[in-house]
């Protein structure tokens, strides 16, 4: 066989391609031919591997570390914009406008004492619990127990929207009475938010309704209503006596 047929067949040869009677005329030829068997060692010889000087590596690293970077920033900037529309759409950020809220108010005076339970706290002593009138254990009243008046206040806000969300925040100032007792007075912060009813999420028949009171109201006790454009502080004690002479 000839060196040009040979060198012609060496590929297929290399790739086990050839039939068995090539095959055998190819290794004889190798055998006998130098010049062919150098060129089927070289074609036969496995790759070796390719060395990339440092310096041209080091370029590629980086841009595989900017290109990680820029895939995890907008990941997170992604998660941060989706989170924020959540927030903002779902559960509230931006108080309602004074405009688009509206409440009632009702009064009402209501007898209340504290007296003895039946249950015991951990030293060994009975917990007081608060009875109203509107409670059914309220009759007989104790002996010896002090009954007083509370002034109740309670509002009913009504957002123009189809759902809110509430946020509070109380504060107590202590101070003394006139009969010399400990007492405290009450300024309540009040935050309302307009958004959307999730599907899941069971608000009762009114979700734009939020209601808020407090059970006994004293000279100075305040309601401040946080609004998107203003701010409105309620003197309650005032509103509580405006309210029963408006009722008369």
């Amino acid at each position: 066989m000839k060196c040009n047929i040979v060198k012609d067949l060496l590929p297929l040869y290399c790739d086990n391609l050839t039939s068995e009677d090539s095959n055998e005329e190819i290794e004889k030829h190798l055998s006998e031919c130098a010049d062919c068997k150098a060129v089927y060692e070289s074609m036969n010889k496995k790759e070796e591997n390719i060395e990339v000087p440092e310096k041209d590596v080091k370029p590629l690293k980086k841009v595989k570390k900017r290109t990680k970077l820029k895939i995890i920033a907008t990941v997170l900037g992604t998660a941060v914009v989706l989170f924020g529309v959540f927030m903002f759409v779902f559960w509230g950020v931006v108080p309602i406008n004074s405009e688009k809220l509206h409440y009632t108010v009702e009064v009402k005076e209501v007898k209340t004492y504290m007296a003895k339970s039946d249950e015991l706290d951990e030293n060994g002593e009975y917990i007081m619990e608060y009875r109203t009138e509107f409670s059914d254990d309220f009759y007989p009243i104790p002996e010896g127990v002090k009954v007083k008046t509370e002034k109740w206040i309670d509002f009913e806000f009504t957002g123009d929207c189809s759902c809110t969300n509430e946020r509070t925040d109380s504060k107590y100032v202590p101070f003394v009475n006139d009969k010399g007792v400990n007492d405290f007075i009450l300024h309540e912060h009040l935050w309302i938010y307009p958004v959307v009813k999730l599907p899941f999420d069971d608000r009762g028949k009114y979700p734009n309704q939020y209601l808020w009171g407090t059970n006994d109201v004293k000279e100075g006790s305040t309601l401040t209503i946080h609004y998107r454009d203003k701010t409105e502080t309620i003197d309650l004690y005032k509103l509580y006596q405006d309210t029963v002479k408006n009722q008369k």
